[in-house]
C-alpha cells in the first residue's frame, strides 16, 4: 500500500493535477479508491452507466468500440472526465491491457471537491478544453 506523500508526488506527475496544491492532493486521494484490474478485464463495458474519473497510476487501458480501439491510456494518466461530470451510458468498453492500478473518484465525490477548491475545478476545466481543441483540430 502507497503512503500518502507517494501518492501525492504520483498525482502531480500527471496534467490534469500538476498545478494543485498538494492538501488538495491528499482531499483527492482520500474521496478516491484504490481499485485494481488484471490483464483483459473490462474496466468499463459499453452500454453501462458510467460516472467516474479514473488515473491510472500504472498499467495501460484500451478504450474501444466494436473491436476498435479509439484511444490507449498508460500510467499517469486519466479517463472518464466528462463521465464524472454528467453520467452517461458508456459508448465504448474500457480494457486492462496490463494489471493496471488505478484511483477511482466518483462524480459526486469530484463535484463536492471541485466547490471546496477552485484550482482543481480550474485544472478540469482547462484539460477538458484542451481535448476538445485536440478532438476538432484539422
Amino acid at each position: 500500500m502507497r503512503l500518502m506523500l507517494e501518492k501525492v508526488l504520483i498525482l502531480k506527475n500527471i496534467p490534469l493535477f500538476a498545478g494543485i496544491p498538494e492538501t488538495v492532493l491528499s482531499d483527492l486521494i482520500a474521496a478516491s479508491e484504490e481499485t485494481a484490474a488484471m490483464i483483459g478485464t473490462d474496466i468499463i463495458k459499453e452500454g453501462e452507466t458510467w460516472n467516474d474519473l479514473y488515473i491510472i497510476l500504472q498499467g495501460q487501458v484500451r478504450a474501444h468500440r466494436k473491436g476498435q480501439t479509439i484511444r490507449e491510456f498508460n500510467a499517469l494518466t486519466t479517463f472518464g472526465e466528462l463521465a464524472a461530470l454528467d453520467a452517461e451510458t458508456a459508448d465504448m468498453t474500457i480494457t486492462a491491457l496490463e494489471d493496471t492500478t488505478m484511483f477511482k473518484i466518483s462524480g459526486p465525490a469530484l463535484y463536492q471537491l471541485m466547490n471546496e477548491h477552485k484550482s482543481l475545478e480550474r485544472s478540469l476545466i482547462k484539460i477538458l478544453c484542451r481535448r476538445l481543441r485536440e478532438a476538432f483540430a484539422p
